[in-house]
C-alpha cells in the first residue's frame, strides 16, 4: 500500500482545518485579519501551486491547496466586513515580489525561480505577524500556526519527488508557521491572561 497519498491528504487537511479556530476568533471579534496581507498570501500560494504543478507535482501539493483554500476563505470574510485594510511598504514590496515571481517564471520557464520569489515575498509579509505574536501573543492563535506547521511536516514526508519545487515551500511553511506558533505560545506563558485558552 502506498502511504504517500494518505500522508499528503493529512497534510492538506491539517492546513485547511487550521483555519477553523482562526475563523472562530474572527467571528468572536478577537481577530481582524488584514485583507491586503491575506490577499497577497493567497496569490503567493496560487503561484506556488502552479509552479509546483508545472515542475511535476507530488502529493506535497495538497498542503498548498489546503492552505490556499483556507487563506482564500479569510479573504472572503475580510471582504464581507470581518477584516480591515492596511497598506504599508511590506504589503507593497510583497505584491511587487509576487509580480516579479510570475514574470520571472514566465520568462525563464523555471518554476523554482517563482517559488524562491514567492517565499521571499511570503516571509516579508509574515514578519509583522511574527513580531506581533511576540509583542501581543494573545492576538494570535498558536494552534492555527502549529496545525499548518504539522501539515507541512506531513507534506514533506508525503512527497514522492525529492526536488526543490516539491519540497521548498513545505519546508518554508514548516519553519515560518512553527516560529509564529512558538512565539505566540511562549508569549502567552510569559503574559498569562485570565480565563484564556490555547
Amino acid at each position: 500500500m502506498d502511504w504517500h497519498p494518505i500522508i499528503g491528504t493529512i497534510g492538506g487537511l491539517l492546513a485547511l482545518g487550521a483555519i477553523i479556530p482562526y475563523i472562530k476568533d474572527i467571528f468572536h471579534g478577537t481577530t481582524r485579519p488584514n485583507v491586503v496581507s491575506y490577499s497577497i498570501w493567497a496569490a503567493l500560494l496560487l503561484i506556488s501551486i502552479l509552479a509546483q504543478w508545472s515542475a511535476g507535482a507530488s502529493w506535497s501539493i495538497l498542503l498548498l491547496i489546503g492552505d490556499f483554500i483556507g487563506t482564500s476563505t479569510i479573504v472572503v470574510l475580510c471582504f464581507i466586513g470581518y477584516g480591515y485594510k492596511k497598506y504599508s511598504w511590506v504589503e507593497w514590496t510583497s505584491l511587487i515580489l509576487a509580480v516579479v515571481a510570475t514574470v520571472a517564471w514566465q520568462l525563464t520557464k523555471e518554476p523554482v525561480i517563482a517559488l524562491v520569489f514567492a517565499i521571499i515575498a511570503d516571509a516579508l509579509a509574515a514578519l509583522p505577524t511574527l513580531m506581533k505574536s511576540i509583542r501581543d501573543p494573545w492576538s494570535e492563535f498558536p494552534l492555527t500556526w502549529f496545525m499548518i506547521a504539522l501539515g507541512a511536516l506531513f507534506s514533506i514526508f508525503s512527497s514522492t519527488i525529492y526536488d526543490t519545487p516539491n519540497l521548498l515551500f513545505p519546508f518554508y511553511l514548516l519553519i515560518v508557521n512553527g516560529s509564529i506558533g512558538i512565539a505566540a505560545l511562549i508569549g502567552r506563558r510569559i503574559k498569562p491572561r485570565t480565563n484564556a485558552t490555547l
